[in-house]
């Protein structure tokens, strides 16, 4: 049986009036003056209107699903009741990189932050030529998650025609893009879902908007772990998580949801968790029980014994029976999460060794290099056939190094040859407008002792580059732990 956006608030509110009449029948037993007969008859009251509680829970899923639009359909009667967090204030993001712009004017135009976001100005969308930028700012809504947040400016204005913005991701890294959706931030810091449209085989996110904030894409439901690399016989971690929904009512000028905090699997009481299994590599997996009572939590041993780096790629099986995202491009505007497999890879690590990846890509790195101070500077140098790298912390102790030349700044450089072609890199690059270095990223040191231990992320920036236009970034992870020379 289906209702209509007012028959829903009609039965929300006939429901919610029985509800309190429930609980005012109940407060009226506090006052007998036997005690075990009021206690029998509190008891009896509260377990009748258990009922009560879930029957209202699940009038108000016809009021909001995870879309906030009035025409969303409601619900089919077997779904089960959503449960409800309450909205999180979060921080805004703080800038993390040099910004892009352009003018775009009543014509529409088009502006792209490297490959990571892309905004469509239809014609007419302003009425006159309008300074657009895209800013990359820190994540607030998930500090956890790898996803970029980005600033769309400019902030404070209603575009007379939407505005499409696409978030492209990169497939094949083990989460399940069935479960992803955009975000946008709140002038009072709450985050909130918006329909987002899913195209799998572009890879691509699109929602469209009539306003600009802070924007960034998330997932419902996503496999964590508290490490990324295992030396013989440690232990890492593993947790399913989700975003709970976090209001029952839509925002005022758009169709969206706030959101709550991320939780356990298991707090919307909609998914069931199974086929916890490692797919290839050594070491032993132990599902647990999460504070939701579901197997939401594992913990993986690494074995006794590692002589080499290697990759150990763990899965697990989540089902949604009823859950989906408001995707305006899906049969009757719901993406189903359903079944989805999600994966997670953890990095074994004998004593000694490097990583490096570039845009996501591992290198192979045999050589391990050397870890030395000098005068107070602390410097690793790898290589192999193709990559020299050097890292140089202005500091001999640990800590979080940020980029720069300075004091307690760190500067990452590295040269690559293809044939006779070699090409160096480093993680700043000069600024057109004051002609001084933009540096980012930062290396983080956490042993200096017998062995130097740390990482290294950020982008790097061709040497060479010669004009104006932002320089394509490389993003850059380097991890290491080598023998102290």
């Amino acid at each position: 049986m289906h209702h209509s956006f007012d028959e829903s608030h009609g039965i929300f509110y006939r429901g919610l009036k029985r509800f309190i009449g429930a609980i005012g029948d109940s407060s009226k037993v506090l006052f007998s003056k036997d005690k075990n007969r009021r206690y029998l008859r509190q008891k009896l009251i509260m377990e009748r209107h258990k009922t009560s509680l879930l029957t209202l829970a699940g009038y108000l899923t016809l009021v909001l699903a995870l879309s906030c639009n009035k025409d969303t359909p409601a619900p089919a009667d077997d779904e089960a009741p959503p449960v409800f967090g309450e909205p999180v204030t979060k921080p805004k993001g703080q800038p993390s990189a040099s910004a892009a712009s352009a003018i775009i004017g009543p014509a529409g135009g088009v502006l792209q932050y490297e490959q990571a976001v892309r905004l469509e100005v239809p014609p007419e969308a302003v009425a006159q030529p309008t300074t657009f930028a895209i800013q990359p700012i820190s994540n607030t809504l998930d500090d956890g998650s790898a996803a970029q947040a980005f600033r769309l400016m400019p902030e404070g204005v209603h575009f007379k025609k939407p505005i499409k913005v696409s978030f492209p991701y990169i497939p094949g890294n083990g989460d399940n893009p069935t479960a992803r959706m955009v975000a946008f931030q709140r002038n009072d810091g709450i985050w909130c879902g918006v329909p987002t449209a899913l195209d799998a085989q572009q890879h691509l996110l699109t929602v469209e908007t009539h306003h600009f904030s802070d924007w960034v894409w998330f997932d419902m439901l996503s496999l964590r772990q508290d490490k990324e690399t295992a030396r013989a016989g440690e232990t890492a971690n593993l947790k399913l998580m989700e975003q709970v929904l976090g209001a029952l009512m839509p925002a005022s000028t758009i169709d969206s949801v706030p959101l709550a905090a991320m939780d356990d699997i298991g707090f919307s009481k909609d998914v069931t968790v199974s086929g916890w299994r490692i797919v290839s590599g050594p070491g032993t997996l132990e599902p647990k029980l999460n504070t939701n009572l579901l197997l939401g939590d594992a913990i993986y041993t690494a074995p006794t014994t590692v002589n080499e780096a290697a990759n150990v790629e763990i899965q697990v099986e989540v089902e949604s029976r009823n859950g989906y995202i408001s995707d305006p491009t899906a049969p009757n505007g719901r993406r189903k999460l359903g079944k989805m497999i999600l994966l997670t890879t953890i990095r074994l690590m004998p004593e000694n060794f490097v990583q490096l990846k570039l845009n996501g890509a591992e290198q192979d790195f045999a050589h391990l290099g050397n870890a030395r101070v000098v005068n107070g500077t602390l410097y690793i140098r790898t290589h192999n056939e193709q990559i020299n790298l050097t890292l140089q912390c202005n500091g001999a102790g640990r800590g979080t190094y940020p980029g720069g030349f300075g004091n307690g700044q760190s500067l990452f450089s590295l040269t690559r040859s293809q044939g006779q072609t070699r090409r160096s890199f480093a993680n700043f690059y000069r600024s057109c407008d004051t002609n001084k270095e933009v540096f980012n990223g930062s290396a983080v040191i956490s042993t200096v002792e017998d062995y130097v231990e740390g990482t290294f992320t950020g982008n790097l920036y061709p040497v060479d580059h010669q004009s104006c236009d932002l320089p394509e970034a490389t993003a850059v992870e380097f991890k290491f732990r080598i023998k102290r020379s």
